[in-house]
């Protein structure tokens, strides 16, 4: 059942995917996941290398600055940290959002740990806690939507959770804006959902950089009935 959720969220994913970096790199989460029986950090780093050195592409400039350094030697912490300050702190990108939603389909993580989860996968690239928020709210939204709730019936938990109600709130004040920022994408890709918008007029929203339609496509996968109200 695990490895059926996983690859339902992965084939949504890649539906929203245009450009492809985001599908490959959740694949290689996956991989490394039912390698390792569980979620290694120090496994999927070293995965994640390995494809930054052979096939990588369309990465975004915060995972090609952290990779770039490791491959000349830098601790992988260190360049995560020297990346954020070369970045003048702006590393709340959308990156891992993109990448860690199938871990929400593996049913043998319990719930309770997917929030720290999320937000460990997030610090191998991005150090602005904005984005290890952001994907750990995609993350346990669609954990819920997998155990059957509603969309709406899911923000609604979710707004009741310590961990989370926070940044849920804030990507509700968020705006409505094709750009990379990881509160922006999750509000457009809420109200994309929220307006059951087609497909097409979402890839026309998001325009070439193409940020919310893989938060979209992930989310939607999850929403199992189409008479379930999204």
């Amino acid at each position: 059942m695990a490895d059926e959720n996983s690859n339902l969220i992965l084939k949504g994913l890649s539906k929203g995917d245009q450009i492809g970096g985001p599908t490959q790199l959740a694949k290689i989460l996956c991989e490394s996941i039912k390698s390792c029986k569980s979620f290694d950090k120090d496994d999927l780093t070293k995965r994640y290398l390995k494809w930054w050195e052979n096939d990588a592409f369309d990465t975004g400039p915060t995972y090609a600055s952290v990779f770039s350094k490791i491959v000349m030697g830098t601790d992988p912490d260190e360049a995560v940290r020297q990346t954020h300050k070369e970045f003048d702190q702006n590393t709340a990108g959308c990156g891992p959002a993109h990448r860690c939603a199938p871990l929400a389909g593996f049913m043998n993580i319990p719930s309770t740990r997917l929030i720290s989860i999320a937000r460990q996968e997030a610090l191998i690239t991005h150090q602005h806690p904005d984005a290890g928020s952001g994907s750990a709210l995609v993350v346990m939204i669609c954990r819920l939507l997998l155990e059957g709730l509603s969309f709406q019936e899911t923000l609604e938990n979710i707004s009741t959770q310590a961990e989370l109600k926070t940044i849920l709130s804030r990507v509700k004040k968020a705006q409505l804006s094709p750009d990379g920022y990881i509160l922006n994408v999750l509000c457009s890709a809420f109200h994309f959902i929220e307006e059951q918008t087609p497909m097409d007029k979402v890839f026309n929203f998001a325009g070439s950089p193409n940020y919310c339609p893989v938060i979209v496509g992930s989310i939607r996968a999850c929403i199992k009935s189409k008479f379930q109200t999204p």
